[in-house]
């Protein structure tokens, strides 16, 4: 079974409720610093459009009022690789820094973004090492796409959290 979907499928139509497009709205604001940020920021402009003046101040009344909103995900140059091979359902191949400072070159295949323990992480499957691994964003030094494609792989039931040394 193929895990490979097109780039872009085209706009989309969805059908919400003003209130809904408000929740919508107050999410993207705390997605925006975060993973495919650019396209958060482009589908909470959609949204406020859509609202109107009266809905962008509910927006802002109630963003205003969210403090669960960590730090983003850091625009590194691996950034636009990674969220284009999460995307495509490919793998990347990494050069990535340890704790200790070691550095080692890895084929990966990325699932999600995590943030945990104040720190962004990304849950990838190691080919290498045939084994799930949390690699510390800002230690990713570098990103290639890949041509093979990811195997499905269920994320949060794979991953263990990582170690406090992480």
């Amino acid at each position: 079974m193929p895990t490979h979907q097109p780039a872009d499928p085209g706009p989309l139509a969805v059908a919400l409720t003003e209130d809904e497009a408000v929740a919508a709205a107050v999410a993207l604001v705390a997605l925006a610093p975060g993973p495919a940020s650019d396209a958060a920021r482009e589908a909470l402009h959609k949204v406020l459009t859509a609202l109107g003046p009266a809905g962008h101040d509910r927006v802002t009344e109630l963003a205003a009022r969210m403090w669960a909103r960590p730090d983003g995900l850091p625009r590194i140059p691996a950034t636009p690789v990674i969220e284009d091979a999460m995307r495509d359902g490919v793998a990347v191949s990494i050069d990535y820094v340890d704790a200790a400072g070691r550095s080692s070159h890895r084929r990966v295949e990325p699932h999600a973004f995590a943030y945990a323990r104040g720190n962004w992480y990304l849950m990838a499957w190691c080919l290498d090492k045939d084994a799930p691994r949390w690699f510390r964003w800002d230690r990713v030094e570098r990103a290639e796409l890949t041509t093979t494609p990811i195997q499905p792989r269920v994320a949060f039931s794979v991953y263990p959290a990582p170690s406090p040394r992480a």
